[in-house]
């Protein structure tokens, strides 16, 4: 059986199009000089293959899928809310990558994002900062409820009440190439075993800044959702979301947070969108169930409030009856049951054309009763 790796010469030198810029960055780094050295520019022009992408994600695919989600959530009576980055955003800065930092992306969306243990433990740090004044029972009896242990080293003998679910974009993210000039020598590394005599080993101000490039997320929109595993804990997603607003706004998520990185606030514009989104979903689910009858009168039907929301004025004669004029020319072999549903539609659409009184509406709503 042959490895399902590239041979050499098919090794591609760009990101083919379509492919998912996750996998490129992560998988297909090319920038080693035959003696597996890097040159200076080597990490940033690798950053720059990603961030100059024209396509990162799919803008419909992300819509679909928050969608999903979203109704999945409201089926387990959860909850979901959107937040807006204050600045910028890096998750997963610490998987192994050539460039000394990774970032998270979705295995099948090719977008950052945060996991759902990611906001798990978010959540999780803001209750055991106790910053909401609980007493130490209650703090407690939190923690278990919610996240099934009251410390996080203890063995778990229940499950958590809550299900946390991955915090997605609902648009394509704008990637760039941030900068970080660490200046402390070889103390992370070799700090252990500092002594006077070396002063390279020390965290001074006398080393020199060293730039080292890494991916970053500007300007990010996520939607995080919270569901109770049990039903007793629906009340709580209230307190639950008052944790997270809190735990985004003061502690950060993901990566870089003591630089400003990661924090976020809660979108109130979002509550609107999702009302259209579950009446969409709705409405989809309602036309799985038509007939193809009924499906012709919901289109008409549609067609009439959207007039009717947007104040538009229609006189006999126009798109709207002659639509239904249409419409009821091809009713004579409908079963009854739609050719009543037809008419209750036809008489409220003849009076918003403001043609009771036509002979011809007359002639066209006795069509439907014969």
């Amino acid at each position: 059986m042959s490895t399902p790796l590239y041979a050499c010469d098919e090794w591609p030198n760009q990101k083919p199009d379509q492919a998912h810029g996750g996998l490129w960055f992560d998988r297909f780094f090319n920038r080693y000089s035959p003696n597996w050295t890097l040159v200076d520019t080597a990490k940033k022009s690798w950053i720059d293959t990603v961030t100059n992408l024209t396509v990162t994600g799919n803008d419909e695919q992300l819509a679909e899928t928050n969608a999903r989600q979203l109704t999945l959530v409201s089926h387990l009576n959860g909850r979901s809310e959107r937040y807006t980055s204050d600045w910028h955003f890096v998750s997963g800065m610490g998987n192994p990558h050539p460039v000394e930092n990774g970032m998270s992306w979705h295995p099948t969306l090719a977008v950052p994002y945060l996991a759902g243990s990611a906001v798990k433990g978010l959540v999780r740090a803001w209750v055991e900062s106790n910053e909401d004044g609980l007493s130490e029972q209650n703090q407690k009896a939190r923690l278990r409820a919610w996240f099934g242990t009251e410390y996080k080293g203890d063995v778990a003998e229940q499950a958590g009440g809550l299900i946390f679910f991955d915090a997605l974009p609902d648009r394509r993210p704008t990637l760039l190439c941030d900068i970080m000039t660490p200046h402390m020598g070889k103390w992370y590394s070799e700090g252990d075993q500092v002594c006077l005599n070396s002063p390279d080993k020390l965290p001074a101000d006398w080393h020199e800044p060293v730039p080292i490039p890494f991916l970053a997320v500007r300007d990010i929109r996520l939607i995080f959702s919270i569901a109770p595993r049990q039903a007793a804990l629906a009340e709580q997603l209230d307190a639950v979301f008052d944790a997270l607003n809190n735990a985004l706004e003061w502690l950060g998520a993901g990566a870089k947070t003591a630089t400003g990185y990661g924090y976020l606030s809660l979108d109130s514009t979002y509550a609107e969108e999702k009302q259209a989104i579950q009446k969409k979903q709705a409405r989809q689910a309602k036309q799985a169930t038509l007939t193809e009858e009924q499906k012709e009168i919901e289109k008409l039907r549609q067609q009439f409030e959207d007039k009717q929301s947007k104040n538009i004025t229609e006189a006999i004669g126009g798109p709207l009856y002659n639509d239904l004029k249409k419409l009821v020319e091809q009713t004579d072999a409908w079963p009854e049951a739609e050719r009543a549903e037809l008419l209750e539609l036809a008489q409220s659409i003849v009076v918003y054309v403001n043609a009771k009184k036509s002979a011809k509406a007359k002639e066209l709503l006795q069509r439907l009763r014969n």
